[in-house]
């Protein structure tokens, strides 16, 4: 029985014959929007209504609120209630509710699963809190109530995740297997640790995509690393490497179809000795191992920036920490940007870990520099907080090394951004770093010097060949600011400029190898070197490259190497490379036919499998930022398991759709939802919210 419930709403009362159908039709409507079934509401012999409780072997009571809720509260009816509430009550509810659903047609209980999948959906992808169905499938029929459809959706909190776990993400999952099992593909993997101190792997696989025609990154598995049955709490590259690879064998997908592998360059992952990379050289001999160029670049920026006076940081962060906590500041300082004729903005927050993120920051001040120095001018006597504030903005040393990095900065971030790109780029990696390299070095050492030598042998720390001081160039702000400054100041900052290029190249030496055969070979196949009358007359230099890449057998060899030799003779005329992204170009090579016969199915195959290797982890990161998505404070007991449902179901709405709406369930999905959705759930309980 419920309190203070409107009783006859959910009982069942003698009424006259003629109008027991319409009573009976209207209880069954209202039954089918009620989670509990308990007391009947009945006639005795003498016209006076009573209670029957059907949990306390139909004991008679009177039908006054009173005695039902005293009732409610003894100790026998709340025991009898929770034998009832797991057996009776559940038993009464699917008769009633499959009574009425088996008078559906076929194509009504499509459209119901239909949307029962886009609901689900619609949770994964705005990260919508599992606890919100409980209310929300009561609510849309109330909204809808001449629905048929509204009334028979069910998707409360548990069985809303066992959806997006077991039907989306099992589908999404299934599809990559299918894939995977079949394709040449590389590996990304990146740990980290989440708000509830969990730390995981985040796996990422990058393969063409035959469906898409095009090289994609698409997410994996989140694995975590330790559980309530972990013994050993070191997260070594062993451990990492047996999960990760543990998670491809169990889906039963060859490891001969492993051609790269990518990571950050943290030594665990991409040690010389004992890391995941040297175990992924050990067992599939021949694999391509790249370091993230992103990550390398962010290390060169740090390196060459710690060259430079902290004074210059410690600037940008004293102006953060002085307006970050203050409405008053911020607003007396929007005066100031008024008067000053400048645009009014935030100053940003100079990040700890991303030394990239320094160049938005040094804008910033650089943009407000002038309404900055009117503010501290009049804060600097009556606040002692300002005065080393004041000091530094009156400088116009200071302010020409914030014109140095202004100008420096942008050459790091321009490559990073670049290579954060979903799109195939790899083959541009090594003209990029290349082109970056000799224009840093080309601030210190004479272009007659770069030209004649090796760039390899180019040593940055070498002084002997450096430009004299007064004739490095260092830009234009910093050169105008520095002009009413004294030489020895003068002096003083372009040594430390001339330490900033010095460290930077130096970083960049030491980070990535500008002639490294693999990278050198991988910018030679780009599709407009390939279509030109300058490229490599056979590919067979690059087969010890590539071992992975290209066919086992000597004949499969020769057949590759002949339709490299023909390619320019069956080229359709008006197939431009530059005008196309190269997964692109080579999936339209891969159709050319003649007489019914796939002219380049070899060549298409080895180029689009070259153009799966990795460039960056950025991929990865991404993953990780979509896990603070999901896993928010209020969310902080989410498992690891609804994390990875969550996540392949957002990555199948884009795959099949742009976003939710557009987002159209195939067949697999609409199997899969059945009873057997909940399988996997006894295994592992879902917990959708910390409350």
């Amino acid at each position: 029985m419920s309190e203070n419930e409107n009783y006859d709403s959910q009982s069942e009362v003698e009424v006259p014959k003629k109008k027991r159908k319409q009573y009976k039709q209207k209880f069954r409507e209202e039954w089918l929007l009620k989670s509990e079934f308990r007391d009947w509401l009945r006639k005795d012999k003498k016209d006076e209504y009573i209670a029957i409780c059907n949990m306390c072997n139909n004991k008679r009571l009177s039908a006054e609120i009173s005695v039902l809720v005293r009732h409610k509260e003894t100790v026998s009816h709340i025991s009898n209630a929770k034998k009832f509430s797991c057996s009776s009550s559940k038993t009464t509810q699917q008769t009633i509710v499959s009574a009425f659903q088996s008078s559906q047609t076929p194509i009504e209980k499509d459209v119901i699963k239909i949307s029962t999948l886009k609901l689900a959906a619609f949770v994964a992808e705005h990260n919508i809190s599992s606890n919100t169905m409980n209310h929300l499938t009561d609510l849309i029929p109330q909204l809808c109530p001449d629905s048929k459809i509204a009334k028979c959706l069910k998707l409360k909190r548990t069985k809303v995740q066992a959806v997006i776990n077991n039907c989306i993400g099992a589908t999404e999952k299934q599809s990559l297997i299918k894939d995977l099992q079949v394709q040449k593909f590389s590996i990304l993997i990146d740990e980290s640790t989440d708000i509830s101190v969990i730390k995981t792997v985040a796996i990422v696989v990058r393969y063409f995509d035959t469906e898409k025609g095009q090289v994609m990154s698409r997410f994996w598995d989140l694995i975590q690393l330790f559980d309530s049955n972990t013994t050993d709490h070191s997260a070594n590259a062993q451990k990492i490497f047996s999960l990760v690879i543990e998670s491809f064998q169990k889906h039963c997908i060859s490891l001969e179809n492993i051609i790269g592998f990518g990571s950050d360059g943290a030594n665990a992952m991409m040690g010389c000795r004992n890391s995941v990379s040297s175990r992924f050289r050990h067992l599939c001999p021949g694999i391509t191992i790249l370091t993230c160029i992103c990550h390398s670049l962010h290390l060169c920026a740090s390196d060459a920036t710690k060259e430079l006076p902290y004074n210059c940081e410690k600037l940008a962060r004293n102006i953060y920490n002085y307006f970050k906590s203050s409405s008053k500041r911020q607003s007396e300082f929007v005066e100031f940007q008024i008067f000053a004729e400048v645009d009014v903005h935030r100053i940003l927050r100079p990040s700890q870990t991303r030394w990239l993120s320094l160049n938005a920051v040094v804008d910033r001040i650089l943009q407000q520099w002038d309404a900055l120095r009117l503010f501290f001018d009049t804060k600097w006597l009556s606040d002692a907080e300002c005065q080393d504030i004041h000091a530094h903005l009156n400088d116009p040393v200071m302010k020409a090394y914030f014109y140095f990095m202004g100008w420096m900065l942008p050459k790091f971030t321009t490559v990073n951004k670049y290579f954060q790109s979903e799109s195939v780029v790899i083959t541009k990696l090594n003209p990029k770093m290349t082109v970056l390299y000799k224009e840093l070095l080309g601030l210190i050492f004479p272009a007659s010097y770069i030209n004649s030598t090796d760039i390899e042998l180019i040593d940055p720390t070498q002084e002997v060949y450096h430009k004299d001081l007064k004739d490095i160039y260092l830009g234009l702000g910093a050169t105008k600011t520095l002009e009413l400054v004294e030489e020895n100041r003068k002096t003083i900052f372009r040594q430390n400029c001339k330490k900033f290029i010095v460290a930077a190249c130096s970083a960049i030496r030491k980070r990535y190898p500008i002639n490294d055969p693999i990278m050198t070979a991988i910018s030679n196949l780009d599709p407009e070197i390939c279509v030109s009358a300058g490229r490599p007359e056979s590919l067979a230099p690059l087969f010890p490259i590539f071992p992975r890449l290209i066919p086992k057998t000597l004949n499969e060899q020769q057949e590759l190497d002949d339709e490299w030799r023909r390619l320019l003779l069956h080229l359709p005329n008006d197939l431009e490379a530059s005008q196309r992204p190269p997964d692109k170009f080579w999936q339209l090579v891969s159709q050319i036919d003649n007489e019914g016969t796939k002219v380049f199915k070899r060549l298409s195959t080895f180029m689009l499998a070259m153009l799966s290797l990795p460039h960056s982890n950025a991929e990865c990161e991404r993953i990780f930022s979509k896990v603070n998505d999901v896993k928010t404070k209020k969310r902080n007991k989410l498992i690891t398991r609804s994390i990875r449902g969550n996540l392949l179901t957002q990555q199948s709405i884009k795959r099949h759709g742009q976003n939710c709406l557009d987002f159209k369930p195939g067949d697999e999905m609409l199997k899969k939802l059945n009873q057997n959705i909940y399988k996997n759930e006894n295994e592992e309980m879902i917990l959708s919210d910390s409350d």
